[in-house]
């Protein structure tokens, strides 16, 4: 353990569809004891279903050395944000264990761990409160941390008067500058404007360089490729691929490519057509050749390959 950062052992996530999950106070306990036998009896009389079960992650193992900078990469729905709140502790795994060598800072979603009620200097405190700070190491991180946000002039309005952008900030200048020892980041950095994202992506470069474990969630894949030297692909719930970032993400893009082909290649019935799509390439100015960079502002081609069973006449591309 001493040089890995998280340890994750089998780890899984089911819920139950349709239900929610529940929470008990000593009035529920009190109530359901005098409803119980009227509960049961409309048990009988109700049409039994079978519960349905969803695995939003399963068997799920893998280390993540000190010091690491990893993405987690998938579609919608792959897992990816089920896997860093069960790190973050925000929910309970069903199966499995994760073992967290390490403070944790944690920006999962904008709006987790501040108080909307407290003012933007209150929050800053509390979130150093959360990874067991004492108020004399927050100070002296403070004044790095506004500046970094840019809200000097909102610090002490509660954070529920924010607007998204300046929440965002807020949060993570407070996850990047309190210096935890892992840095797990999801998919938030897209609130912001452009200037944001690249004044973040430079921070995360910075946090990466001195040491600190970082698990990042990204749909860019540009992103991806400069922050991350290894990355793990994440497909229903389970790990398709793990290795060093330019392969998992060339593997990645590719299964995404050759799914979109398969689309567009069957009919609305699932029946192939008599014209469809095969694939398509990128090439560079003039040269004829298959690029995988495009600068912004130049010029290029996208050359479509294009099945065709019939003759085909005025045809339109688009």
């Amino acid at each position: 353990m001493s040089q890995t950062a998280i340890m994750i052992e089998r780890l899984g996530k089911m819920y139950l569809v349709g239900e929610r999950e529940k929470y008990f106070a000593l009035r529920d306990v009190l109530t359901q004891a005098f409803v119980r036998p009227f509960l049961t009896l409309r048990r009988r009389r109700a049409t039994r279903s079978e519960p349905k079960f969803f695995w939003a992650l399963k068997e799920v193992s893998i280390d993540i050395k000190k010091g690491e900078v990893v993405g987690l990469i998938g579609r919608n729905g792959a897992g990816k944000s089920t896997l860093l709140k069960l790190l973050a502790r925000v929910t309970d795994p069903t199966e499995g264990r994760a073992r967290i060598s390490g403070r944790m800072g944690s920006l999962l979603e904008v709006g987790t761990g501040f108080h909307y009620e407290l003012t933007g200097r209150e929050n800053i405190y509390l979130s150093g409160a959360y990874l067991g700070m004492a108020a004399a190491e927050v100070r002296a991180k403070f004044d790095e941390i506004v500046g970094f946000a840019g809200v000097h002039k909102f610090l002490d309005t509660p954070v529920k008067h924010y607007s998204s952008g300046m929440y965002t900030r807020l949060a993570f200048a407070v996850a990047a500058h309190l210096e935890p020892d892992i840095l797990l980041i999801d998919e938030v950095l897209a609130v912001g404007d452009l200037e944001f994202q690249k004044k973040c992506l430079g921070k995360m470069g910075t946090v990466a360089r001195t040491g600190r474990t970082i698990l990042f969630v990204s749909h860019q894949m540009n992103q991806i490729r400069r922050l991350c030297d290894r990355c793990i692909w994440l497909d229903a719930g389970r790990i398709a691929a793990v290795g060093p970032t330019v392969e998992i993400v060339g593997q990645y893009e590719e299964a995404m490519a050759n799914a979109s082909s398969l689309g567009e290649a069957a009919g609305h019935d699932g029946t192939e057509t008599a014209t469809h799509f095969v694939g398509w390439r990128l090439l560079g100015t003039g040269q004829g050749e298959a690029s995988h960079t495009l600068r912004t502002s130049a010029t290029f081609s996208v050359e479509f390959s294009i099945r065709v069973a019939d003759d085909v006449r005025n045809a339109h591309f688009g």
